[in-house]
């Protein structure tokens, strides 16, 4: 990886998972819905094994974005706290982000300010956990350019047009 990703961006992978958003169009290909669902993000794996990804965190800030992430704990070369996905479901990272003003430690406090401070313990040690993992993954990632997809809901009902 050119930079190491920032932490924000396992938890919003976690997400992708607990809330099904990654879909296996064949071995090379992965799309991954947004959090709010209003689009879908290319992960490209070329002959070489290369990762690449359209999300704006992988092409303009040159690290592993959610994307790529989530299609690596998908696939098993990232390992991830099965148990503890039920308190990433339903968030909503880009609407806490904006809010935020992109000052992510501020959109996890607030994802998870309802929890006990056992759970919050409990995500944190998970998260820290991949973390570990990742910066220790040796795969290389890189943007690549293509269209970004409209949510899977609007692609239906342009197909029943």
């Amino acid at each position: 990886m050119s930079r190491e990703s920032p932490i924000s961006k396992i938890y919003e992978a976690y997400s992708a998972l607990a809330d099904k958003r990654i879909e296996k169009i064949n071995d090379s290909l992965f799309l991954v819905e947004s959090s709010d669902h209003s689009k879908r993000y290319t992960v490209i794996i070329d002959e070489k094994g290369i990762y690449s990804s359209n999300d704006n965190a992988t092409v303009w800030q040159h690290y592993a974005g959610y994307p790529i992430i989530a299609v690596w704990m998908e696939e098993g070369k990232l390992p991830y706290e099965k148990s503890s996905l039920p308190y990433f479901a339903s968030i909503n990272w880009k609407k806490l982000n904006t809010e935020a003003k992109n000052k992510y430690d501020i959109a996890i406090e607030k994802a998870f300010s309802s929890f006990t401070d056992e759970k919050r313990n409990k995500i944190q040690q998970a998260i820290e956990e991949t973390r570990a993992a990742l910066v220790s993954l040796s795969l290389e990632v890189k943007g690549n350019r293509a269209k970004i997809l409209p949510p899977k809901e609007a692609e239906n009902k342009a197909d029943l047009s």
